[in-house]
């Protein structure tokens, strides 16, 4: 394993957002969409999805009559082979090696072809020490763009001026299939269809301008692409991910003492003036301390000591958010039976 699934690493600088709180961002490892059988610990992942010859053609006049631009799947579909790559190069569940020397063509589409034969798949994962093949099937993308302008006022030296403004949008909608071949037992042990828009949307005093503000069609399916491959990689392996945590630094002295207790990671230390807070007469003060340690005790790893302090800040004590961390740590504590069964 590269890294154990209860960790949870402090990232960032605190950040406040309020006067009576602030916030920590910590990494946690979330499961995947689907289990993955565990014989399989690494991955060879390829690009199928270009056109075979005869096909080619097709897409080229696509390309001229959609205004999509020559290849510009061509480059989006290797693009998205990297965000896969680079994804799962990270991920605690598996190796990945994505080889350069194979040239396996497709329909160049959304079709689906026919699968790889299996003495195929068995030969490139020989020569790539994996118990999987994970190829890219079918891509397809489709770009929608216009521009619309609406008159709007501003004041000017105490007069109300009128003036027109343009608006752009640029849309591109993905369509990636993935198929995962497992040579052992010669079976397809997933099939899925990753279909997803990105939108963007700028303005500018002239309708030239608010064009130029939008990225090129081009960069755009590049980046919807390699946003793709991301995305499947978080249906197969656990990922970590970022995420913002709430604590309270206002009531009383002791919160506010924790507060630089946290900032320099030294979360026991925080718990303990948490302790004394909890001793305050007034009620609200209380219930923020008793939501701090539902914190401290998700960043020590337990999880059922968490749920048990932050149940007990709304019931005890009526801290409203207290309710909405149990919720929230609930899902971590199913999600963390999850990261069992596809870690072992």
């Amino acid at each position: 394993m590269k890294s154990k699934i209860l960790n949870i690493v402090l990232i960032f600088a605190i950040t406040f957002f309020s006067c009576k709180t602030s916030s920590v961002s910590i990494q946690v490892l979330e499961p995947a969409d689907i289990n993955v059988p565990l014989n399989i610990k690494s991955l060879a992942a390829i690009n199928r999805s270009l056109p075979a010859k005869g096909e080619g053609f097709n897409n080229i006049v696509e390309g001229v009559v959609t205004g999509e631009g020559l290849f510009v799947d061509k480059d989006a579909s290797r693009r998205t082979i990297d965000g896969l790559g680079n994804a799962l190069t990270s991920s605690p569940r598996f190796t990945i090696k994505v080889p350069t020397n194979i040239n396996l063509k497709g329909t160049g589409t959304a079709e689906w072809p026919i699968p790889i034969e299996w003495n195929q798949v068995e030969k490139i994962c020989k020569e790539n020490n994996a118990d999987a093949l994970l190829v890219l099937e079918t891509f397809d993308s489709n770009a929608s763009h216009n521009v619309t302008s609406k008159t709007n006022t501003k004041t000017v030296e105490g007069k109300q001026v009128s003036y027109l403004e343009f608006y752009a949008h640029l849309g591109i909608a993905i369509n990636a299939g993935w198929r995962i071949y497992e040579p052992k037992q010669k079976r397809i042990i997933d099939q899925n269809v990753y279909v997803d828009a990105m939108n963007w949307d700028k303005n500018g005093v002239t309708e030239k301008e608010a064009i130029a503000h939008l990225p090129s069609q081009r960069n755009a399916t590049m980046d919807a692409g390699y946003f793709a491959g991301q995305q499947y990689a978080k249906r197969i392996s656990p990922t970590w991910v970022n995420v913002s945590r709430m604590y309270y630094i206002k009531g009383n002295d002791a919160l506010k003492n924790a507060k630089l207790k946290v900032r320099v990671n030294k979360w026991n230390d925080a718990a303990e003036l948490w302790q004394n807070a909890l001793k305050d007469p007034n009620q609200k003060v209380a219930g923020r301390a008793a939501y701090n340690l539902a914190l401290a005790s998700e960043m020590d790893g337990k999880l059922v000591l968490a749920i048990e302090w932050a149940k007990k800040a709304y019931s005890d004590y009526g801290n409203k958010a207290g309710r909405s961390y149990t919720n929230v740590l609930y899902k971590r504590l199913n999600d963390q039976e999850k990261l069992k069964q596809q870690m072992q």
